[in-house]
């Protein structure tokens, strides 16, 4: 059989569209026919569309497990380790971004930009390592070093964007002074991880 014997039903064929079923999981088929368009909402055995609440608890359960409890010391001492190597490469990325300034090397946009996204990077890490639980007390006061100088950190890096987007540029290089002890301190806890 060939189109040219049977030209209604291969319209039928090749005009049919897969469109979202209102107020279920389900689709229906559209079909182009040469004088209308009709459309039915039959289910389709072969492929089933997921469910939106299928979706939202998949994505709950899987955010859940990013944050969890820290079983022992060792394991909140590598979490820490992570978290300290994370942040100093925020904070390292912040110090050349001001180096290329200074220099002229950097437009102020990208510039200012490049500084949010440090101090975002650097959110995100603190973050994170302020949501597990620490196992024991040598662990909590570990926990209260490392928030301290994330803290510290992140306030240097504030400044730095601040000054950017009000368009004081001159004044990072003034503002950036902290980050090279800040970024020793960081390197200093990257050291914790157990061998």
């Amino acid at each position: 059989m060939s189109w040219q014997q049977e030209p209604k039903k291969w319209l039928l064929v090749a005009s049919a569209r897969r469109i979202p079923k209102s107020g279920g999981c389900g689709y229906g088929l559209a079909r182009m026919r040469s004088r209308d368009m009709k459309v039915t909402t039959s289910r389709l055995p072969a492929r089933r569309a997921v469910c939106p609440t299928g979706l939202v608890l998949t994505l709950f359960m899987a955010l859940s497990a990013c944050v969890g409890p820290s079983w022992s010391e060792t394991d909140y001492q590598e979490k820490v380790a992570n978290t300290a190597e994370a942040a100093r490469s925020a904070v390292q990325t912040a110090r050349l971004v001001v180096q290329a300034a200074e220099e002229g090397k950097a437009p102020r946009p990208y510039t200012a930009r490049a500084l949010s996204d440090a101090e975002t990077a650097l959110d995100s890490v603190a973050t994170h390592i302020g949501a597990v639980q620490p196992p024991t007390a040598g662990s909590t006061a570990l926990r209260s070093k490392v928030t301290s100088l994330l803290t510290d950190c992140r306030t240097a890096l504030a400044d730095l964007r601040i000054a950017a987007r009000e368009g004081r540029y001159g004044e990072l290089a003034r503002l950036a002074e902290p980050l090279p002890r800040l970024a020793a301190r960081l390197k200093r806890l990257e050291e914790l991880r157990p061998t």
